[in-house]
């Protein structure tokens, strides 16, 4: 019996001491320091948004092989170098771009034959470089596009990189060309010196004509480009940042032609 009071009395006074203790405990909770501890919320910051611009350089090329896809023959490969700016607008890993950008792709000049034609029976176009073009001027463009951007981090400093846009180009300069009557020696496959119109250009045995119709030609005939165009690109690459704030684009795709560049930008 002794027992059984004795219990009784020390459940009591623990219930009491601890109930005790709990009203008058008012300190407030503290935040601990332990990576272990569970999170004290459920809420997650959104990704801030972030606005920046960068500069860039690119080599804009079609290779020969391209391009005989459209004609009969051509004088060579294009490239040119380019550079532009974006306007950048980063949430999270992605990225969406307002970009200008400007290239000279003048053709190598030479003898061009236009796709389905054979030579000497047809004309054949010998195509000026732009310093033997009356006004000098060398083709190019100019480009405005939107482009979206998605980034996979491989670590902290570097994320793959791929995404596309649209927009407009808009010509720039000039391109000219003699129309030439070959030379009856000429074809396909060996066309110079016997299209290349000797009336004009050293070394040539054909002879400038207007289009073929016979009349030869004083002054070379400027070609009618479109004014405007659709531009298309898809891109590929990887983003480098040395800070938070600054990266470095290393990337490649199709831009209406293919191209590979780099470029350098800051955000705010």
């Amino acid at each position: 019996m002794r027992f059984g009071l004795t219990l009784l009395t020390l459940l009591a006074g623990s219930t009491l001491a601890h109930a005790g203790a709990a009203l008058n405990d008012d300190s407030k909770p503290t935040r601990t320091t332990d990576p272990n501890a569970a999170p004290d919320t459920m809420t997650t910051s959104a990704d801030k948004v972030e606005w920046g611009a960068d500069f860039r350089l690119r080599s804009v090329w079609v290779p020969q092989s391209i391009i005989n896809l459209f004609v009969e023959r051509s004088a060579g490969g294009i490239q040119g170098w380019g550079w532009g700016f974006d306007a950048v607008r980063r949430h999270g890993n992605t990225e969406l771009q307002l970009g200008f950008e400007h290239e000279n792709l003048p053709p190598p000049e030479g003898v061009w034959i236009n796709k389905g034609d054979t030579v000497p029976g047809n004309s054949a176009d010998y195509i000026l470089s732009p310093d033997h073009a009356p006004d000098g001027s060398a083709l190019g463009w100019y480009t405005i596009e939107f482009t979206f951007l998605n980034h996979v981090p491989i670590n902290k400093y570097v994320a793959f990189r791929y995404g596309g846009g649209a927009g407009l180009g808009i010509v720039s300069g000039s391109l000219y060309r003699w129309d030439t009557q070959c030379n009856p020696t000429a074809t396909n496959s060996n066309p110079t010196p016997g299209c290349v119109p000797g009336d004009h250009v050293t070394g040539g045995t054909g002879v400038s004509s207007s289009d073929g119709n016979g009349a030869p030609e004083s002054m070379p005939v400027k070609y009618n480009l479109p004014p405007v165009f659709p531009v298309v690109n898809a891109i590929i690459g990887v983003q480098i940042k040395p800070t938070p704030k600054m990266v470095i684009n290393v990337e490649g795709g199709i831009r209406t032609m293919p191209f590979f560049g780099f470029s350098a930008g800051y955000f705010f």
